[in-house]
């Protein structure tokens, strides 16, 4: 390429500098004075003034064409009539246009009958007759999360919208050049997804453009194949397309199906949307899976929600491992939900930070089967004879229940029939006694829940004792599905000893 010649002119221009109509406007910048490669397929008609005193008539007279100050002229042209201004031109070869790319600077210089000369002025023009050449490995380039695997997802347009797609660096960009890209379901197809014309602020880094989502999508899914062409502000048809860069487009947004997760210890089959929970069954905890149909993305890390936030009994659990959705729910929090219906449910965040939430599994638990828990004793012996019976009284005791737990709470009551009255009299031997730590591996022990003897004194002898106890799972709640203990109904099974002299 012939670079712009530096040579000083050694004169003082007056004349106005040389017209080429042909070239294009300058852009900020871009190549000054481009020359359209179609113009440089003929000879250049170059444009310049006659000098106010012309007069031919007496003696020929001349202009002469330079090039970068050089002291010998390109062309001349003579004259001997005066020149009508649609004939003032000089012509600039295409064969000279054609073989010397770059930035030149044009000026004329015009002598007179009288040998008068008069200088121009410069007029800068750049000669571009060659295409860009594409980079020897022209495949556009897509973002490591989109190749591999060559897909591009509707996950992954979620972030932007859009996909950059970044073009190896061709032989010397230029501003105004114009970049065509293709997206096609053929490699050899003709559908133009648009077009880039590059500025300045473009040379300076790696020459990139993004598709957008919409567009995307209205192209639909399936394959596609990328593509692009380079062509310079000059016009220089595109010197082939680059190479194609295929992929997989699954851009359709999918719906976010987030059906119900399930408690595999109800023993349901499929995926229902509800379940009943024997805790016979849950006294190792319980384990929830999620429905493989739900539509969770990679980076997405769903945690299940057992019961409701704030209230007693409530879980928030990880994973049991990383990429498995299965999730232990620990022992200590069914008993509060015995008797209860429990909402199980999975959420969570996606990478804009917005909250998913699944349908929930409708849980029913069962309150604990009466059959498996042990009555109540009486440390003194069965029957209960008065004559053992110390003074501080008798004592009730009782081995740890299945899924005891400090704060919940028992009631221990004993009946029996007045000797005066023949009427049925109580008393209440614990009164919503809260269960301490201590007692969740001992059980109530002797001395720590006392039939008095004075109560027992009242009994009639030879008739029989009711000892009832009642457990609220729930910390006070709730009693077996009540907002209290019913004495006509069996939690625990019922002691009735037989009370003697």
């Amino acid at each position: 390429m012939v670079t712009l010649n530096d040579t000083p002119r050694s004169f003082n221009p007056t004349a106005p500098k040389p017209e080429v109509k042909e070239l294009l406007p300058d852009v900020p910048s871009g190549q000054p004075g481009l020359l359209p490669e179609a113009a440089t397929r003929a000879d250049l008609k170059v444009w310049f003034t006659v000098p106010q005193y012309s007069d031919p008539a007496m003696a020929e007279e001349k202009v002469e064409l330079f090039v970068d100050g050089q002291d010998v002229a390109i062309t001349t042209r003579y004259w001997n009539a005066p020149i009508t201004d649609s004939d003032r031109y000089l012509l600039l070869s295409s064969d000279w246009l054609r073989k010397n790319d770059g930035e030149h600077r044009l000026h004329y210089k015009t002598t007179i009958y009288n040998g008068a000369e008069n200088q121009s002025f410069d007029l800068t023009i750049t000669l571009d007759t060659r295409a860009p050449v594409l980079a020897t490995a022209s495949t556009p380039i897509l973002p490591s999360e989109v190749i591999p695997p060559n897909e591009l997802t509707a996950y992954y347009l979620e972030d932007e919208d859009k996909v950059w797609v970044e073009i190896p660096r061709y032989d010397k960009p230029e501003v105004g050049d114009i970049i065509t890209w293709y997206w096609d379901r053929s490699a050899s197809g003709t559908t133009k997804g648009g077009t880039w014309e590059l500025t300045a602020l473009d040379l300076d880094k790696p020459l990139s453009f993004y598709v957008d989502g919409d567009w995307i999508r209205l192209q639909q899914d399936g394959d596609r194949f990328i593509w692009y062409t380079v062509a310079d502000r000059a016009g220089n048809p595109p010197n082939g397309q680059s190479a194609v860069q295929p992929l997989f487009v699954k851009a359709q947004p999918i719906p976010r199906n987030l059906p119900p997760p399930k408690v595999v210890e109800t023993g349901a089959t499929g995926w229902p949307s509800s379940g009943t929970l024997n805790p016979v069954n849950a006294v190792n905890g319980v384990k929830v899976i999620l429905n493989p149909a739900s539509v969770i993305y990679p980076d997405e890390v769903p945690q299940v929600r057992w019961g409701k936030e704030g209230e007693l009994g409530y879980y928030l659990a990880d994973p049991i491992e990383e990429g498995v959705w299965e999730y232990q729910i620990p022992k200590a929090y069914m008993a509060p939900h015995f008797g209860k219906v429990v909402p199980v449910v999975y959420q969570f965040k996606d990478k804009k930070g917005e909250l998913h939430e699944s349908a929930a599994f409708t849980l029913t638990v069962s309150q604990y089967p009466r059959d498996r828990l042990a009555a109540p004793q009486c440390a003194e012996g069965s029957p209960l004879s008065m004559a053992l019976v110390p003074s501080e009284g008798a004592s009730i005791t009782m081995i740890a229940w299945p899924f005891i737990a400090a704060g919940q709470q028992l009631i221990i009551r004993v009946e029996g029939r007045e000797d005066a009255t023949g009427d049925l009299i109580n008393q209440m031997v614990l009164d919503r006694h809260v269960v301490t730590a201590g007692q969740v591996s001992t059980g109530i022990i002797k001395g720590q829940a006392l039939v008095t003897k004075a109560f027992l004194q009242k009994i009639r002898l030879n008739t029989n004792l009711v000892v009832k106890a009642y457990v609220s799972y729930d910390n006070g709640q709730t009693w077996n599905g009540s907002s209290a203990p019913n004495p006509n109904t069996q939690h625990f099974p019922w002691l009735s000893p037989r009370l003697i002299a």
